[in-house]
């Protein structure tokens, strides 16, 4: 029996290229997902996925992490070790072996191909939003599976006892089980991310904290930087009162949509503390027309410095409109074109101040002051996620989609408690 198990299986011919294909597929797999998991780790961009792009949306969003982990990460550990299992099933390996991989493979199978399913339904019915790379990856990985499935040795029944093929044969009620092991991973990826999700938004410490300077007055600057950047607090679009005890910074672009999810949140922390805490509001367009930064514009951030000025502008010509304007902003899903949203700023300050405020040199300096801010954050925390918040002595970075996480940074950098 011994020296049955240990004898070497030949593969017919006709089997070879099916899996072949199969470990070319996995390839592709492992390195897509090593170039995520890198991605993640070193806090980067995918090639051609600018900060808010539609890739960006997906590689950002709740579902690209298990309970604060990149998914990328146990993902790849899964594809080597699917694509290491592919190579002991070669017929040159003795049965025994062969038989093991095969055993490996199915439940790595069946997670493979329950997990790329509930990865690639998410971009479509819930983020509306395709990643190419994440796409690729499910992709591969979907047909290496079902190749892999489909060669599984499992039962067998024309086989001879004695032969090699009898040796190699995974009863039916064996493959079922280890298969069984693959649903109840599947079950574990997708309840941790519906109930373990983890704070998406990194904070990192200022140079030195942003600093009031002087008291409460018509003159009132908050420093950051250093002093680098001196913002008038009453020459710039505010949520709440300039004369409020805490002041903090928000950056945020019309077009960003992790700025549109923040924008509601800002609103209720600011109504809930009232004059103790003041939002200064900064545009900063993700789009090359007027950011330097940008190389090439995302589809999803065209006209982002038109929004901007319209919005400086109205806040220019009537600052008691411009809450007004960005409420109206931000109440859809998406910006709406920029010749309503022109208009309707017309008709809230008057198409003749709309216009001499367009033209006003402010604007556009305004706008590089904040692409300036961004800068620098971006060059000191390594990483240039938006939407971006200055808060006493911390930078947020990345998406805050639950007001306990905002309520907290208020709590741990400007002492603001919420009532019990």
């Amino acid at each position: 029996m011994a020296s049955r198990s240990k004898k070497k299986c030949p593969t017919p011919a006709s089997a070879r290229w099916p899996m072949t294909l199969a470990r070319l597929l996995l390839a592709v797999a492992v390195a897509g997902t090593g170039y995520l998991a890198w991605i993640s780790l070193t806090g980067g961009s995918a090639a051609g996925c600018g900060p808010e792009s539609v890739c960006s949306k997906v590689l950002q969003s709740r579902w690209a992490y298990w309970a604060g982990v990149p998914i990328s990460l146990p993902a790849l550990l899964v594809y080597l070790g699917l694509f290491a299992a592919a190579f002991y099933t070669d017929e040159t390996r003795p049965a025994g072996q062969q038989r093991r991989a095969w055993l490996g493979i199915m439940p790595f199978s069946i997670l493979v191909a329950g997990s790329a399913s509930w990865f690639i339904s998410l971009q479509f019915v819930v983020l509306k939003s395709v990643c190419p790379f994440c796409m690729t990856v499910h992709s591969c990985g979907l047909s290496a599976v079902a190749i892999l499935l489909w060669r599984a040795p499992i039962g067998l029944p024309g086989s001879k006892p004695g032969t090699s093929e009898a040796s190699l044969a995974i009863p039916p009620r064996r493959a079922v089980q280890f298969c069984l092991l693959g649903v109840i991973g599947l079950f574990i990826l997708v309840g941790g991310q519906v109930w373990l999700e983890k704070p998406r938004y990194q904070v990192s410490p200022l140079a030195a904290a942003a600093q009031v300077q002087p008291q409460p007055s018509t003159n009132r600057a908050l420093q950051i930087h250093d002093g680098k950047f001196q913002l008038r607090v009453h020459d710039l679009p505010i949520m709440g009162t300039p004369e409020a005890k805490h002041l903090m910074v928000s950056l945020f672009d019309y077009t960003c949509h992790h700025c549109r999810d923040l924008h509601g949140l800002l609103l209720a922390v600011q109504r809930q503390f009232g004059n103790q805490l003041a939002i200064i509001s900064l545009p900063m367009p993700l789009e090359g027309n007027c950011n330097h930064l940008v190389k090439r514009t995302p589809r999803a951030h065209l006209n982002a410095c038109q929004y901007a000025r319209l919005g400086l502008a109205v806040w220019r010509a009537d600052g008691k409109a411009f809450s007004q304007f960005d409420h109206w902003m931000f109440e859809t899903p998406s910006p709406r074109p920029v010749e309503e949203a022109k208009r309707y700023a017309g008709q809230l300050v008057g198409p003749e101040k709309l216009d001499q405020a367009l033209a006003d040199d402010w604007v556009n300096r305004q706008i590089q002051m904040d692409v300036a801010i961004y800068e620098t954050n971006s060059r000191k925390i390594t990483n240039g996620l938006m939407p971006q918040l200055i808060i006493g002595s911390a930078i947020s970075v990345g998406p805050i989609d639950k007001i306990e996480y905002l309520n907290r940074l208020l709590r741990e950098n400007l002492g603001l408690k919420t009532a019990p």
